[in-house]
């Protein structure tokens, strides 16, 4: 086994002479290496490993790695401003790393989630020695696709994320709302760390990607909380773009999370470490979410939209109702009827948008689709496979006394036996006409299985 060297508190100021703290790892011969840079508010030994490769793996692969605590987090000084410093003392650490003297100038940069958004944050100072970045399961909008999708604001991720921040217990779980409840009956939820501002729509800085032109690994989980943004930032990308995509959560990355390390290893062999005769990576390499076979594509697929009507003449609440999803055809019909009722809301059952851990991915919706206040709409059996890839939409009408409506909707595939499996879900928050996008996904829908909405 190669040896390594595993520096630790290894430090650099910024411009405005703050103190941010970085471990190193690199092999213990030969150098200087190409580097690579993770910058977390997570703790810098944890080093996104939970999803991403352990430096290790780097190290032994012929990287210096360099782990950093961000302003404010861990041991580097300032004070924490989430998304705010990130551009600034992103290329100030990308500059720092390339003059290391273990290191041969060229940058890369990976992680996910918050270290993904901040990847694309460094990228936009377009830093000199940057040669790629590797940004999974965030998104270039810490609002819209981060602390909101659709116009709502997403509570539960908030509060979550809140209580992670703040070092409360509870951030997995039904215990981050307990904590929540306790802020609010004491009128102490604005000693959450930015809470008022979050509320006010004031989340952080907002990247451009259509001006990014750095190549690109984007790794997009179907079952993540932030697939749709980063589905978003890969059609908007300005640069040369890759994307590796599987029915992952936000955490952990399985199955296959192998392929997720044999990838980025593959990117950066090219695009950092520029080794001679190294293939470029395929545009799209994907699991579905339904099957056991990766498909890979050297461009991105041309994707064919195909249109479905809902109708019902009686009534379509319930799985049992006559609401029907008719390929090629328009709404018909009466209008549909439902009573909401606040006090006894509709779960979330698997997907994306869960508290609880363990219950994320796909999950039987027949639980839920039993409820008479959900409208179910269903197609005939599929004569042949359909192959699902990208994000849905449903437009629609809806009439309320509410002051605001929000309108939930779930992609599902129903087999054989009856049993419905969630596929995408969306949501969005208005008033009257809706367009709702669905998070993307990517599914092999057998023939003879039907699809409901």
């Amino acid at each position: 086994m190669n040896e390594l060297v595993w520096q630790r508190g290894v430090t650099m100021r910024t411009p405005d002479r703050e103190t941010l703290v970085a471990d190193l790892w690199h092999p213990a011969v030969g150098g200087p290496f190409p580097t690579l840079v993770v910058r977390t508010p997570y703790g810098r030994e944890v080093a996104s490993a939970i999803t991403a490769p352990h430096p290790s793996v780097f190290a032994r692969a012929g990287y210096l790695v360099v782990s950093q605590d961000v302003r404010g987090r861990g041991d580097s000084s300032g004070a924490f401003d989430p998304f705010t410093h990130e551009a600034t003392d992103g290329a100030a650490t990308v500059a720092w790393a390339a003059e290391l003297a273990e290191s041969n100038g060229n940058v890369g940069m990976y992680g996910f989630s918050y270290q993904g958004a901040a990847q694309l944050l460094a990228a936009s100072t377009q830093p000199r020695a940057l040669r790629a970045i590797a940004p999974a399961m965030c998104s270039a909008d810490p609002d819209d696709g981060f602390l909101r999708t659709g116009g709502a604001f997403r509570l539960g991720f908030a509060a979550s994320w809140a209580a992670q921040l703040a070092g409360v217990d509870g951030f997995i779980g039904d215990l981050a709302a307990t904590r929540l409840a306790e802020h609010c009956a004491s009128g102490r939820v604005d000693a959450w760390p930015l809470w008022d501002r979050w509320l006010a729509g004031d989340c952080g800085p907002q990247v451009d990607v259509t001006r990014l032109d750095l190549p690109a690994l984007f790794t997009i989980g179907w079952f993540d909380t932030f697939a749709a943004a980063g589905w978003r930032d890969v059609q908007r990308y300005g640069g040369s773009a890759s994307v590796l995509g599987a029915p992952w959560c936000h955490i952990p990355w399985t199955p296959d999370r192998d392929v997720a390390t044999a990838a980025h290893l593959a990117f950066f062999a090219k695009h950092v470490a520029l080794l001679p005769g190294t293939l470029e990576p395929p545009a799209l390499r994907s699991l579905p979410c339904n099957t056991s076979t990766w498909r890979t594509w050297d461009t991105l697929p041309s994707t064919e939209e195909i249109t479905f009507g809902l109708r019902s003449e009686r009534d379509p609440s319930t799985r049992f109702g006559d609401g029907a999803l008719v390929a090629d055809a328009i709404a018909s019909g009466p209008s549909a009827w439902a009573v909401h009722q606040p006090m006894l809301p509709v779960p979330a059952t698997g997907g994306a948008y869960t508290d609880g851990a363990g219950s994320v991915g796909q999950v039987d919706q027949r639980g839920v689709q039993d409820r008479s206040d959900v409208l179910c709409f269903t197609s005939e059996p599929l004569r042949e496979p359909l192959e699902i890839l990208g994000s849905a939409t449903l437009s629609t009408v809806v009439r309320s006394a509410a002051p605001t409506d929000d309108v939930c909707v779930t992609l599902c595939e129903v087999l054989g036996d009856g049993t419905t499996v969630n596929l995408a879900a969306g949501f969005a928050r208005g008033k009257g006409a809706f367009v709702v996008s669905l998070s993307p996904v990517h599914a092999v829908v057998a023939a003879g299985t039907s699809l409901r909405i």
